[in-house]
């Protein structure tokens, strides 16, 4: 085996390479191809750009990881770093100041970017460009985003021309991943590979209807039902996201599960949220009215997400479901676009969504 996939291996507490990442080492991985990976959520796709990466800064060159969002940025970054620092490797996050050219990341090995700032930065002419060897896109799909698309696909053109660095891109949801590759001349990896089995199902009638089986519930009307599923699940030890439409339904459902939440958590439970809970207040010098109403559902085991909330917070949010101490988040779909939690159970709420530019009107496919 190469020795950058063992050293990768080892850094991620794993013993061999699971389908996925098999399928991108035989389809050219360590041979300097550019290549589109489509395989599901939680298929070890960031492993696959870890490899490379690490393979990159052995020849001598930089890599630069492209996320949609600052705090998939910052999840990102944490992960690389504690993983990689020990062999040396320096890893850089820029998300801000769009004005500014950030000359210091030039003595970095790995720098994750939004494809805004990436954009900013290579407008602003930075000398570092050219030596660029690796450019990984987390999300892919999201070029077919009516605002972020458009960036994203011109920075990827300017780079071709810049420096023609080896292109990396990512994707859970994408359909017509051989288009793409074609596009990046690119090889396409498609993999139906799935670690955790994936259950789908929709509420209708009084009913759950999953794959081949019905579940009926005693609830009347949808917001009893949503609560007996998310206590159902909770019972259980497990965690639920709820992805609605918009800040006040993520508001206003995150009070209503709350109140039926607290009387099931345990001293010590309450105890932790407590500490996230004063986190969240102290987010703020001044804290607003949407402070203090987030802060008091944390101390409950439930919180919502969404861009309102500052970075702080949204974080602490985070860290705490992961830590198995908030056990639902109410969220808008921002929360989508690739962070990872530990969610047992996703519910969409709302099959429509405000768009700047036509209103309401059904969630896409992807």
């Amino acid at each position: 085996m190469d020795e950058t996939i063992q050293k990768a291996l080892e850094l991620s507490g794993l013993k061999g390479l699971n389908p996925v990442q098999e399928m991108a080492v035989e389809n050219g991985l360590l041979k300097g191809k550019n290549m589109v990976i489509a395989a599901p959520t939680a298929s070890g796709k960031t492993l696959v750009a870890e490899i490379a990466m690490l393979k990159t800064i052995k020849e001598g060159k930089r890599a630069v990881y492209i996320v949609p969002l600052k705090a998939l940025a910052s999840e990102k970054y944490e992960e690389f770093r504690q993983k990689y620092e020990s062999l040396g490797i320096k890893v850089a996050i820029s998300t801000g100041d769009l004005d500014s050219s950030d000359h210091w990341l030039a003595k970095y090995d790995i720098i994750i970017l939004t494809s805004e700032k990436l954009d900013s930065l290579l407008r602003h002419g930075i000398e570092w460009a050219g030596s660029i060897g690796l450019v990984v896109v987390d999300e892919i799909h999201l070029l077919n985003d009516l605002s972020r698309g458009p960036t994203l696909e011109i920075t990827l053109t300017k780079l071709r021309q810049i420096a023609n660095p080896r292109f990396l891109g990512l994707s859970a949801t994408i359909s017509n991943y051989r288009q793409l590759a074609e596009w990046l001349g690119a090889v396409g990896v498609k993999s139906d590979y799935r670690p955790v089995k994936l259950s789908k199902g929709v509420y209708f009638n009084k009913k759950l209807h999953f794959q081949g089986r019905e579940t009926g519930l005693d609830s009347e009307g949808f917001e009893e039902a949503l609560n007996e599923i998310i206590l159902s699940t909770l019972s259980n030890g497990k965690q639920t996201l709820v992805f609605v439409s918009t800040r006040k339904s993520a508001e206003a459902l995150a009070e209503k599960l709350g109140k039926k939440l607290y009387e099931r958590l345990n001293p010590e439970e309450r105890g932790g949220l407590e500490k996230v809970s004063k986190g969240v207040m102290d987010s703020l010098d001044h804290p607003t009215l949407q402070c203090k109403k987030l802060s008091e559902y944390v101390k409950r085991a439930v919180a919502f997400h969404h861009a309102g909330a500052v970075s702080r917070q949204r974080r602490l949010i985070e860290d705490a479901f992961k830590e198995g101490l908030i056990k639902v988040i109410t969220a808008t779909p921002t929360l989508a676009m690739g962070v990872n939690l530990p969610s047992y159970q996703v519910i969409i709420k709302d099959l429509k969504r405000f768009y700047s530019f036509k209103g309401l009107d059904y969630l896409p496919n992807l």
